[in-house]
């Protein structure tokens, strides 16, 4: 879980906001336990005093989830390292070379060595050899019971576990009666005039050809960072998306329309290596993205539950409501398999069901 926390002033007072990827009852609950903390309607937002011991109470409360800070130069997060043993630090060595060398993503090598050097912090009675089914069962209900584990960290922490039992260790699987059932969420979307209004409330332009990207070529937040000057094909109307998710390149579908915001953008920031430039050089941040949308959703007043990769999911749902076919789709996303893509169906049909009902045919008062 995504945790938006940024500075806001109330009556003159200037406090911490808090905003959740999406509405979970676990993290209400967490945000309640915060000395003086309270839903502020017109802000939309949890807001906390703007000291940093409150700021520290954030994130002993948030240990678990990804806090993303906007605008809080002044409010550090101090993430504790775990001090291993000798012997599980060189377990934790050779985990992280396994990874290394099999050429994992920089994300997925964070992830899961954050989440083995956790487990390995409970093996100081107990080798990781000598850990049975049952035990990673009473481990995890304690870190489910105690810090509230949401269903994607606790996947996580398995799918470290299973890389290094099976790939390292080459032990048999063991790890399927403790995965958590997979949830069937249907993916947050944006309506046109949404996303429209979203878009438009940007003067800068950079901001808007950036946003416009995401939304017109249903790319990743991470796909817009790493895009160069030369991905960029204008004769040939494409986007050459190198090394997406999976380490999958594709090409994608330039539509005239951003064309036109694209030129407008050359014209006063022309790009150097990189598409998007940063303020001071170099590759254009994840965190300038998501503060660019976070502040969009802010003029727009549009959902503040929706996150960058909300306008990838509009992207597909449009498409598909227009009568684009479900494999080009699936091609344009980037998407293994058809399954995956297949859950912007679900969307459309119900969007069918919202155009009659049988209450309208009854004449009640």
């Amino acid at each position: 879980m995504k945790i938006f926390v940024f500075p806001v002033e109330v009556r003159g007072i200037k406090l911490i906001g808090i905003r959740t990827e999406k509405f979970d009852q676990e993290c209400n609950g967490l945000l309640r336990k915060i000395d003086r903390s309270y839903w502020n309607p017109d802000q939309k937002c949890w807001c906390v005093p703007y000291t940093k011991a409150t700021w520290q109470d954030c994130i002993n409360a948030f240990h678990l989830h990804q806090i993303i800070k906007i605008d809080l130069v002044d409010m550090p997060i101090e993430k504790k390292q775990i001090e291993l043993a000798p012997h599980l630090q060189a377990e934790f060595d050779k985990y992280y070379t396994q990874l290394f060398v099999q050429r994992y993503t920089h994300n997925t090598i964070k992830s899961y060595c954050h989440c083995f050097r956790y487990f390995l912090g409970a093996c100081q009675t107990k080798p990781p050899q000598e850990w049975t089914l049952d035990d990673f069962k009473i481990w995890l209900r304690q870190g489910l019971e105690r810090y509230k584990w949401s269903e994607s960290y606790q996947r996580s922490i398995i799918n470290s576990l299973k890389f290094y039992y099976e790939r390292i260790r080459k032990e048999p699987k063991l790890f399927w009666e403790i995965s958590p059932r997979k949830a069937h969420k249907l993916p947050g979307t944006l309506s046109e005039e949404e996303v429209t209004r979203l878009i438009n409330s940007n003067t800068n332009i950079k901001h808007k050809a950036i946003l416009s990207m995401i939304y017109a070529c249903g790319l990743r937040i991470s796909e817009v960072v790493n895009l160069r000057k030369a991905d960029v094909d204008w004769h040939q109307s494409r986007l050459f998306v190198r090394a997406g998710k999976g380490k999958k390149d594709r090409y994608v579908f330039l539509p005239d329309s951003l064309k036109r915001i694209l030129e407008r953008y050359q014209k006063v920031y022309p790009p150097q290596y990189w598409y998007f430039d940063g303020q001071e050089g170099g590759q254009y941040s994840v965190r300038s993205i998501q503060a660019i949308f976070h502040h969009s959703l802010e003029r727009s007043n549009v959902d503040a539950y929706a996150t960058v990769h909300t306008l990838r999911h509009s992207y597909a749902t449009h498409s598909l409501e227009d009568g684009v076919d479900l494999r080009t789709i699936q091609v344009s996303l980037g998407h293994s398999s058809p399954k995956t893509t297949e859950i912007y169906t679900h969307l459309t049909d119900t969007n069918k069901f919202r155009r009659k009902s049988p209450l309208d045919n009854l004449d009640i008062d």
